[in-house]
């Protein structure tokens, strides 16, 4: 009986195994194609090695807790969007999405093709800020027709202390976040705050305060401004 119990559970567990490198291979598969041919003949990334400090740093730069996101990647060459079930997140000290092929080995995604990444029904996009003078892909907090307002990640490294009373004796990655504004040829700096989107809103300002009101929205919260957003797309 003992025998046989022990080969039910060596069975289980070479079984989960196979299914968990599976599903890597899978995934690798899938990166690896999109490197060396992607949609319609166009490459949406390529394979890097990666280089850790030398010394070590508390916290991270990654914005997802977890590396399993549903993703998808809508790119300008095909109708269909790419899917990927796992192993994605975004690295905000590099602004820029990675996927793990193995330890030493990572897939970096290269917006030059792709039009959005939809994570976690988060949407993120490559847009040009002139602000930073260059193209740094920002999450989507609320479009419309007339305005856009997007969030930017960054990353700052907090210095450690070697003072035992302060118990941080390491470095430690700080990731911070900002909101800017599109509308028309202007970019700037914004702040979530319902004066200043009633601002942006111009002659529809009364009809979104209304809403909102009505509706027990609060203009500081991204989700309430998604649902404002989309009431001003009908106006």
């Amino acid at each position: 009986m003992k025998k046989l119990i022990i080969v039910l559970v060596s069975f289980v567990i070479t079984s989960i195994g196979y299914a968990q490198q599976n599903a890597v291979d899978t995934n690798n598969n899938v990166l690896n194609a999109l490197a060396t041919y992607g949609p319609d003949g166009a490459n949406i990334g390529a394979s890097s090695f990666v280089r850790n400090p030398a010394r070590p740093i508390d916290g991270t730069v990654y914005l997802f807790e977890s590396w399993s996101n549903n993703t998808l990647i809508v790119t300008t060459t095909q109708e269909k969007p790419i899917r990927l079930n796992s192993n994605i997140n975004f690295n905000a000290k590099r602004n820029v999405f990675e996927s793990k092929i193995d330890d030493e080995t990572i897939f970096t995604f290269d917006f030059t093709n792709i039009e959005k990444i939809v994570i976690n029904n988060r949407v993120f996009k490559n847009v040009y800020s002139p602000v930073d003078g260059g193209y740094r892909i920002f999450e989507v907090v609320a479009e419309t027709n007339d305005f856009e307002i997007y969030k930017d990640y960054t990353i700052d490294i907090r210095e450690g202390n070697p003072n035992p009373l302060l118990a941080r004796a390491n470095d430690k990655y700080l990731m911070r976040d900002g909101y800017y504004v599109k509308k028309g040829k202007s970019f700037k700096k914004f702040k979530l705050k319902k004066s200043a989107i009633l601002q942006v809103a111009g002659s529809k300002s009364s009809n979104l305060e209304k809403y909102a009101k009505d509706n027990n929205l609060n203009f500081k919260s991204e989700r309430d401004l998604q649902k404002i957003a989309s009431y001003y797309r009908t106006l």
